[in-house]
């Protein structure tokens, strides 16, 4: 893994141990955007992309023909493991409706065994695969990566209560951390090769890990942050119903607590103190983040259930630059 990404998560992992103790709190916002602002971007660099032809077509027959019968899925660890690196392809009908989906149904189907589900998570986890050609431009890896963040949240999500006890979510709460500090690629769909859709994939995981009792609320409230902290310093826009998606995970998670209300609160004010600080953009990138955070302030007031603080918040301020 790239000594760079190696130092954020350690950042990250005594950042979130400080809230954990309960020694950081009102500075986590300007502590996590500090992690962030201190990344350095790296050239582009050849992607690596599996081969479709190398039998992979032939075991999603197989898989699919096994989901049509209602049966176990009797698929080998290696079989499974050529499905999870065929993630990284960016034909569409491989990736995103051959493998997400048949992948779904057989955990929807209750179809995989604990030994193959355990199989799943450790290789949708591999630090090299989840964070591939993150810190370069735009590129083709976004696809792998994305489409791995996704699928661990819905495994997780179908992961029955006994297996779950059995998985640590530390270090799930510091790998999510750290892809969202790092990923900076907002595109949705690619012509020709399909959804990229990251920041669909890491709204999902935040909000399965959102409602898991396991998982501390020092934990919920570090995720929440990040999140914040990173979207307000994103420079392309998030245009895919991104912004819907984030709104639906965060008024359900005000709701859960009032600790999360009034983080959220916070971070919302210093954002907006922030826009107003800046004044006009005068750069696409400063306009991208105007309209990013006024289409996320837009969906959050299109929820009834959003909290009576955050509703009267959001009504009392207006933003004049647009």
């Amino acid at each position: 893994m790239d000594e760079q990404i190696g130092a954020v998560m350690q950042q990250l992992a005594t950042l979130n141990e400080q809230v954990r103790n309960g020694e950081v709190y009102q500075s986590l916002g300007t502590r996590l955007g500090k992690v962030m602002d201190g990344i350095h971007r790296q050239r582009r660099t050849p992607v690596t992309l599996p081969d479709d032809d190398d039998g992979v077509k032939d075991i999603l027959t197989e898989l699919t023909r096994q989901l049509g019968e209602n049966v176990p899925v009797t698929l080998s660890r290696e079989k499974l493991g050529i499905l999870v690196d065929h993630l990284s392809s960016t034909d569409p009908q491989i990736r995103y409706n051959g493998i997400n989906f048949s992948v779904y149904d057989a955990l929807q189907q209750d179809a995989l065994d604990s030994a193959q589900m355990k199989y799943l998570f450790e290789r949708l986890t591999q630090q090299d695969d989840l964070f591939d050609h993150i810190l370069e431009p735009a590129n083709a890896a976004v696809f792998g990566r994305s489409a791995r963040l996704a699928l661990l949240a819905v495994l997780l999500h179908f992961m029955d209560p006994i297996n779950a006890r059995d998985v640590d979510l530390r270090p799930i709460v510091l790998l999510t951390a750290t892809y969202i500090c790092l990923e900076t690629d907002t595109r949705g769909f690619v012509n020709h090769q399909g959804w990229a859709h990251a920041y669909t994939a890491i709204t999902d995981l935040l909000a399965v890990l959102a409602g898991n009792s396991d998982l501390p609320r020092a934990d919920k409230l570090f995720l929440l942050v990040t999140l914040m902290e990173r979207l307000k310093r994103l420079t392309t826009p998030l245009i895919y119903g991104e912004n819907d998606r984030m709104a639906t995970y965060l008024v359900e998670l005000a709701n859960r607590h009032p600790l999360y209300e009034t983080t959220f609160l916070m971070t919302l004010k210093q954002w907006r103190q922030q826009v107003a600080y800046k004044r006009r953009p005068d750069t696409i990138a400063g306009w991208n983040q105007f309209f990013n955070r006024k289409r996320l302030v837009d969906a959050l007031r299109l929820h009834q259930d959003l909290p009576a603080k955050l509703r009267d918040y959001l009504n009392s301020t207006i933003d004049f630059l647009g």
